[in-house]
């Protein structure tokens, strides 16, 4: 007597090796129906690879349904190999992922098919390959899946590393070489546009990278996000060509130095009266540390020299901004130019002030 439980293996075997005679085929239709409905599927990619691949997997689901088991770490393996190779030839994660869903569910309705065919089969036959038919697909959607984040983070690694060298090269060698020219364009530059630089790193507990970056194209908030708490970032001005890519990281280190102690992000284009001096405070330092020892030990004078600039220049609107009388405003600043030596109603004064200040 026969057991039903080798009966139904028997009856699923039938099934599966009846589509294995001309799986060729059903791969081939399947991969038709593929790069018809899903765009982007065949962007880059031979036919003999994609043939290869369908005629292969077709071939491996079919086997495992008859034999009712798993894929096989090779077999998993295999398919992120070929995820990773799909993701080096442009096409695009989720292009894949409908592709391999569409071709299931064409595979599915062909055993469907076999079985309606088949007055003498049970129904719940279907069931059971259903169930191996769903992990089959689960198993090599997430081996597609791997291949695919692997090559990214490689291709994320490759691009680090050229950008690194790019930004190395800027300062060592001669920007109207080849060499710097042939590296901008490969990640995607136009050596002849326009640069800017942004230099610093994101808030704490956010995903964005430290450090520096070129731009072109996009906006700045775009490259860094909203502006958010606990950032830290010096953007250097537009300029143009290699030797402006040069100079605007260049920028944006000194915007990034001349940042005030509660952060945020400076332009160099907008502060670069700010920016410059902090580029030789060894040399600037010196010549304001008495002043310096004022604002330490008053530094209620110098927030009003700082309120009266950014008030432009109007005691009344500064004591309104400080909530003080206008006279005890004025007092202050006298107070400061009398202690200092700098008065900030000169250019020169202000500006000295304004430094101490940053």
């Amino acid at each position: 007597m026969t057991h039903p439980g080798g009966s139904e293996r028997a009856a699923i075997r039938t099934i599966t090796d009846r589509l294995l005679e001309h799986s060729d085929k059903v791969a081939d239709d399947l991969l038709a129906e593929q790069q018809r409905t899903v765009p982007g599927l065949d962007a880059s990619v031979t036919p003999e690879e994609a043939r290869a691949h369908a005629r292969w997997l077709v071939r491996a689901f079919l086997r495992g349904i008859g034999e009712r088991r798993a894929p096989t770490a090779g077999q998993i393996s295999r398919c992120a190999e070929f995820g990773a190779l799909r993701a080096r030839q442009g096409v695009e994660a989720s292009a894949m992922m409908r592709g391999y869903h569409l071709a299931h569910r064409e595979l599915w309705q062909l055993l469907v098919d076999e079985v309606i065919e088949r007055p003498h089969m049970r129904p719940a036959l279907l069931a059971t390959m259903f169930a191996h038919g769903l992990k089959w697909l689960n198993s090599v959607v997430d081996g597609i899946n791997r291949g695919f984040q692997a090559q990214d983070a490689q291709a994320r690694s490759a691009r680090e590393r050229a950008a690194n060298q790019f930004l190395t090269l800027l300062e060592t060698a001669d920007p109207a070489g080849d060499t710097l020219r042939s590296l901008a364009t490969s990640l995607g530059y136009d050596p002849d546009g326009t640069f800017y630089a942004v230099h610093g790193y994101p808030p704490p507990g956010s995903d964005g990278a430290a450090g520096t970056r070129l731009c072109q194209a996009e906006r700045v908030d775009d490259v860094l996000g909203p502006p958010a708490d606990g950032e830290r970032w010096g953007v250097g001005a537009s300029r143009p060509g290699l030797y402006g890519a040069r100079r605007t990281v260049i920028d944006a280190k000194l915007a990034y130095a001349a940042l005030a102690d509660g952060g945020g992000r400076l332009d160099f284009a907008q502060a670069w009266c700010l920016c410059l001096p902090q580029a030789h405070r060894e040399a600037l330092d010196p010549l304001v540390a008495a002043a310096r020892q004022v604002a330490h030990a008053r530094p209620h004078l110098l927030d009003a020299v700082v309120a009266f600039a950014g008030s432009r220049f109007s005691i009344t609107h500064a004591a309104r901004a400080l909530v003080l009388h206008p006279n005890t405003v004025s007092y202050r600043l006298d107070q400061w130019r009398r202690l200092t030596g700098l008065d900030p109603h000169t250019v020169n004064g202000l500006s000295q002030s304004l430094y101490l200040a940053r």
